[in-house]
């Protein structure tokens, strides 16, 4: 912690607990918009059963002719990269900083595990990040990530691996969409060549129903036939839509609610719109040429149970562990496991980008 921005004395802060955090996105819960599996490991498959195939032949008369059962399906594989969080300080780091008064006395000056610095700054901090790291990795995950110098797409100065434990859902869908071109809906205003340009491209009137429209006349219509089935959008797309139909019909005819912390919930013709400000944070944060963003508009429809994250773990986020080691008299924070993402059914999305 940076505490140079904190006076040491002259009425400084003298308890921590003074201290207020700065305004900060409310992280929605990964779970909410897809479905965790825990104690899978590399090489699990994740099998699906399809059907038996057209049936009914035009034939009449005794002797029929018998042909084998023949169910189709399709298996994906799990493939799990390994994520870790190593930390540690020293006490001294918080020596004649406004930390100081909270730090115990004598021998125990070392030991950080009972102190306000630690419980009610530190540990809910690090929580918060973590929460941040799955949506980052589950998403925007990619095993050859690579800075814009190295003909990369993100952003200079980012580390790539934070990215390079697996491949998320976006680089999923990509590979989908370049199989299948049809469950491609192409956003133009992504194309432009800058920031204000791409911002304009969307908001072009008519552009983001049209889009919308697209993919769902284009989705497969199985998708609908489950009731949690959406259409999740950067919150870019949302704005874009709902000012679309402000221009359309005069009002705003898309009431808006919030159905988590960061996700809003509206409904358009009859279909559930998720809008994920997460994504447009990430994107901004993360793959920014220094001229344009990489595809800041984006949209997908599908389902909450054709989405995985998977885990080794017995749950996504793995505990904590904090220690105090006497003879190195460092305090350290540990936490590490396995993640990995899998699209159940390919023919079950459609994807704007």
């Amino acid at each position: 912690m940076d505490f140079k921005n904190f006076t040491v004395d002259n009425g400084a802060i003298r308890d921590l607990r003074e201290l207020m955090f700065m305004t900060a996105f409310a992280d929605p819960d990964l779970e909410a918009i897809l479905t965790t599996k825990t104690g899978v490991y590399n090489g699990k498959k994740l099998g699906f059963i399809n059907d038996l195939g057209d049936v009914g032949l035009d034939r009449n008369g005794c002797n029929p002719e018998y042909s084998n059962i023949n169910i189709t399906g399709a298996e994906k594989e799990w493939d799990l990269g390994t994520w870790e969080i190593a930390k540690h300080i020293c006490y001294t780091e918080l020596e004649n900083t406004i930390a100081e008064h909270c730090l115990n006395g004598g021998t125990e000056i070392d030991d950080l595990g009972p102190t306000v610095y630690m419980n009610e700054i530190l540990i809910p901090l690090l929580q918060k990040a973590m929460k941040e790291m799955f949506w980052r990795i589950a998403w925007f995950g990619d095993k050859s990530a690579k800075n814009i110098a190295d003909s990369g797409i993100l952003t200079a100065g980012v580390n790539p691996k934070l990215f390079t434990m697996c491949d998320g859902l976006w680089k999923r869908l990509q590979a989908i969409i370049a199989a299948n071109p049809n469950q491609h809906t192409v956003i133009e205003a992504n194309s432009a060549s800058t920031y204000a340009a791409q911002k304009n491209g969307i908001r072009t009137s008519g552009t983001a129903i049209k889009l919308v429209d697209d993919m769902l006349s284009d989705a497969d219509s199985r998708i609908f036939d489950d009731p949690n089935a959406a259409i999740f959008m950067t919150s870019s797309l949302f704005k874009a839509l709902r000012n679309d139909l402000v221009d359309k019909y005069g009002k705003y005819t898309m009431p808006v609610e919030q159905l988590a912390a960061g996700i809003n919930l509206a409904q358009y013709d009859g279909h559930k719109i998720i809008a994920l400000d997460i994504w447009d944070r990430m994107i901004k944060k993360y793959e920014d040429t220094g001229t344009k963003l990489n595809c800041p508009h984006r949209a997908v429809i599908t389902t909450p149970s054709n989405l995985f994250v998977g885990t080794n773990d017995s749950k996504l986020v793995s505990t904590l562990r904090v220690n105090f080691n006497e003879e190195t008299e460092y305090n350290n924070i540990l936490a590490k496991s396995k993640i990995g993402t899998l699209i159940g059914e390919d023919a079950l999305v459609q994807v704007a980008i």
